[in-house]
């Protein structure tokens, strides 16, 4: 009989329709998505620093112990080194300083095998691999928050879930917003001299308030990347435009002449950038590349592939305002010519949010201090279930 009465509740006295509906939404929303919410966040927060963790008990191959050198190994020399051992270099990753080791990912044909060793940023000598993993409980993190090991089926609870999470933010700030001045005070901080129902029910509350914003955030850039959809609202409405944006079929048409156009040029030019055979210097790209990037930080030279015929040299900008690592790319073709330079200053707002969409979700667009705060507000959204139904249970 209670828990009926608390379910379906009456509407208080002075209570204004709205808010009752907010308020038994949101009891009823929380109670069907709590235990997903709190593995997808908890799961999340875990997953979040996994770089950080790997690196650290690798911490003796990914770190240079000599940070006092001035000269770097050239790409040329490292891949003359690598071809010598049967390994084709696929790509190699400078870091911005002489902290840390270079980093060769590479694809042995004999064997067929891709690997990857660390090498020492002025001899080229190989440091080695990373062996000390954990990647078995990392991987689980990363499955359950994606999909709960349950599949497809797990995607769609998840997206749900969260989902019905945006909406419990919404409630929940509107159940918190207060009536008087005395709530307003009260409504910033928690009592912790009161007995333990009030202080988990301030908790509850006033954590709420303060992690809203970027529990939102994280939650819509979450969607963002499970939902096509979503994808399509959010990238709208910066601006950008979906991929089939039309209200009748002659502008259907036209805007996928222009997509297939768009596509058939690119599909053209990777078959002639095939076709090229050319001896490239790795060192006048990473050369030209610099001047036309002028700027200190970690850079990454792709070669081309089966896939994708072209060179392409991304520095991670970490000047920009807030230290946010950001992405720049210079394109080459087979032959080494210049293709493209690709700035992400130069870009539309919506093609820069998804460029760098994962870590917005993930806060490492901030580095370190971002998935740190990330972290903390990610744990405190896992607290949110378990404090909601213990203050519903109380009230039973």
């Amino acid at each position: 009989m209670r828990l009926k009465q608390s379910l379906f509740r009456k509407r208080r006295k002075k209570e204004s329709l709205f808010k009752y509906i907010m308020s038994v939404s949101h009891l009823w929303l929380g109670l069907l998505s709590s235990v997903v919410v709190f593995v997808v966040c908890f799961s999340g927060a875990m997953y979040s620093f996994k770089t950080q963790i790997s690196e650290l008990l690798n911490y003796k191959v990914v770190f240079n112990q000599e940070k006092t050198n001035t000269d770097w190994i050239q790409p040329d020399q490292i891949k003359t080194n690598f071809l010598k051992e049967g390994h084709q270099v696929t790509n190699i990753i400078y870091p911005a300083d002489f902290s840390r080791n270079i980093l060769v990912a590479y694809h042995n044909q004999e064997e067929d095998y891709d690997g990857h060793y660390y090498i020492h940023p002025t001899s080229g000598a190989i440091i080695g691999s990373s062996s000390r993993s954990t990647g078995a409980f990392f991987d689980l993190m990363k499955s359950l928050h994606k999909n709960l090991l349950l599949g497809k089926v797990g995607n769609h609870m998840v997206g749900i879930s969260i989902l019905i999470f945006v909406v419990l933010l919404v409630s929940g700030l509107v159940l918190w917003f207060p009536k008087n001045k005395k709530q307003w005070k009260q409504g910033f901080k928690v009592k912790w001299s009161a007995k333990l129902p009030r202080v988990i029910y301030d908790l509850h509350n006033t954590l709420g308030f303060y992690t809203f914003l970027l529990l939102l955030f994280i939650s819509i850039t979450g969607l963002y990347v499970s939902y096509a959809w979503v994808k399509s609202t959010v990238v709208v409405s910066l601006g950008g435009q979906p991929v089939l944006n039309a209200s009748n079929a002659e502008d259907m048409k036209s805007e996928l002449s222009n997509v297939f156009a768009s596509f058939l040029e690119e599909s053209i030019d990777n078959q002639e950038e095939k076709k090229k055979d050319a001896a490239v210097s790795l060192n006048v790209l990473l050369e030209d590349s610099d001047q036309r990037l002028p700027y200190k930080g970690i850079t990454t030279i792709q070669l081309p592939t089966e896939d994708n015929p072209h060179y392409q040299i991304t520095k991670i900008k970490q000047e920009s305002i807030f230290s946010a690592v950001v992405p720049d790319h210079v394109k080459y073709g087979k032959d080494g010519k210049f293709k493209k330079l690709i700035l992400f200053s130069d870009q539309s707002i919506a093609d820069q949010f998804m460029e760098v969409s994962l870590p917005l979700h993930t806060g490492e667009i901030l580095g370190l201090s971002g998935i740190i705060l990330y972290f903390i507000v990610t744990m405190i959204a896992c607290s949110m279930p378990v404090t909601g139904i213990l203050i519903w249970v109380r009230k039973l």
